[in-house]
C-alpha cells in the first residue's frame, strides 16, 4: 500500500500539533508496513524526516495550490492521498481527482464561529467560507479527531467517516505523582487570540493570590510578558520544560475559543492535572464556556482553595487519558484506507 500524504508543513518545519500529528500518523502506516510520501511547502534543503520520504515545494504554504503539477504527479505514484487541513487539502483534491486516486480528507482544525476571533471583518467572514468548502469537499473518507468536530461538520461515524483522536506519549504519564504536584495554574498553547490568551490575562489579573505559568510559542510571547501582572510568568517553551510544568501544575487552564481536539488537554489529563477548559475530551474539572471571564475566576478559586479535590481529579485524569492511544488512532485510518482502497473505482488514468 502507497499513501501520498499532503499537508501544508512538515517537521522540523512546525506551526503547532498539526505537524506532529501528521508525522505520527506517517510513522504508525510506516511501522505496519505502508509506504508513505509526505508533499507539503516548505526548503528543500530540509529533506526528509526521521526516515519519512518527504518533497519539499519551495512555496509559501497558502501557495500550495501552485505546486498541483507535483501533487498530481505524486497521486500517479500512490494509491490513495492523504491530504490535511487547510491549505494542501483542495490541491490534494484536486490531485486525486485528476489521477482516480480515492481521498481522505483530515480535518484537523476546524474553527468555525471562532473565526471571529481568530481573524476581523471580512477574513473572519472568507476564513469561514473555505472552512465550509473543504468539509463539502466529495472526498472517498473523512477522519475527524473530536466528537465536537463531528458536530461541527455534522456527520456521524461510518465505515468512510471515522473518529481518531490522537495519542498522548507515555512520557506525561511518567512525568509526575501527586505528591510532585505544586500550587500552580498552568496555561500552554501557542500564545495567540484563538487560545484566550486575553481571557487568561484577565483571570490572574481577577486572582493576585494565585500563581500562574504560561507556556507556549508564538509571535505574541513578547505582548503576552509585557501585559502579565506579577503573579503570571511567561515561559517560551515547546519542549521538555513544558512537560516538567504539566507534571508540576495540579491545574490546568485552557480558556480557548475552538479546538478540534486539543492535545494538550489530553497531555495534561495524562499528567495528572485537574482541568479548567472550555474544550470536552472528557477531562475531569470544571467545563466552563468560552469568553466567560467570571465564570473562569469562579473555577479557578474553587479548585484551587481545594487541593485534594485537585489530586483526585487528576487520578481519574489520568486513567482517562490512556483512552488516547496513537496506536488504536493509526489503526482506525489503516482501517479506513483498506475500506477505500477495497471499493476503489478504476483509475481514470493508466499507471505506468
Amino acid at each position: 500500500m502507497r499513501i501520498l500524504f499532503a499537508h501544508e508543513r512538515y517537521l522540523p518545519d512546525s506551526g503547532g500539533g498539526g505537524e506532529i500529528l501528521v508525522h505520527r500518523r506517517a510513522l504508525h502506516l510506516r511501522a505496519r508496513g505502508v509506504e508513505v510520501q509526505v508533499i507539503c511547502a516548505g526548503d528543500p534543503a530540509l529533506g526528509d524526516h526521521e526516515g519519512v520520504p518527504t518533497r519539499r515545494l519551495p512555496l509559501r504554504r497558502r501557495a500550495l495550490p501552485l505546486g498541483l503539477p507535483a501533487l498530481i504527479a505524486a497521486a500517479r505514484t500512490a494509491d490513495l492521498v492523504h491530504a490535511f487541513t487547510y491549505h494542501a487539502m483542495l490541491p490534494a483534491f484536486v490531485a486525486a481527482r485528476l489521477t482516480g486516486r480515492p481521498l481522505v480528507c483530515e480535518y484537523m482544525a476546524l474553527f468555525g464561529h471562532a473565526w471571529s476571533v481568530m481573524r476581523s471583518g471580512p477574513v473572519a467572514l472568507g476564513c469561514r467560507a473555505v472552512e465550509r468548502l473543504l468539509l463539502a469537499l466529495p472526498a472517498q473518507g473523512r477522519i475527524f479527531l473530536s466528537a465536537e468536530s463531528l458536530t461541527l461538520a455534522k456527520v456521524t461515524p461510518s465505515d468512510r467517516i471515522v473518529l481518531a483522536p490522537p495519542g498522548v506519549d507515555s512520557a506525561f504519564f511518567e512525568e509526575a505523582t501527586s505528591a510532585q504536584k505544586e500550587d500552580l495554574v498552568l496555561f500552554a498553547g501557542k500564545f495567540e487570540a484563538r487560545k484566550g490568551i486575553a481571557e487568561l490575562l484577565a483571570v490572574a489579573r481577577a486572582c493576585p493570590q494565585i500563581r500562574f505559568v504560561a507556556v507556549g510559542w508564538g509571535e505574541g510571547v513578547a505582548a503576552l510578558r509585557a501585559a502579565a501582572p506579577e503573579n503570571l510568568t511567561v515561559q517560551e517553551s515547546r519542549g521538555d520544560l513544558y512537560r516538567r510544568l504539566l507534571g508540576r501544575a495540579r491545574i490546568f487552564f485552557f480558556p480557548s475559543y475552538a479546538e478540534t481536539f486539543g492535545i494538550v488537554v489530553a497531555e495534561a489529563m495524562a499528567s495528572g492535572c485537574a482541568v479548567i477548559g472550555t474544550t470536552g475530551q472528557g477531562a475531569e474539572g470544571v467545563r466552563v464556556q468560552a469568553g466567560d471571564v467570571a465564570g473562569m475566576v469562579a473555577a479557578v478559586q474553587r479548585l484551587w482553595g481545594d487541593r485534594d479535590l485537585c489530586l483526585a481529579l487528576g487520578a481519574r485524569n489520568r486513567e482517562r487519558a490512556r483512552d488516547y492511544d496513537w496506536d488504536r488512532s493509526g489503526d482506525a485510518v489503516l482501517g479506513l484506507y483498506r475500506t477505500l482502497l477495497a471499493h476503489k473505482q478504476s483509475p481514470l488514468d493508466a499507471r505506468p
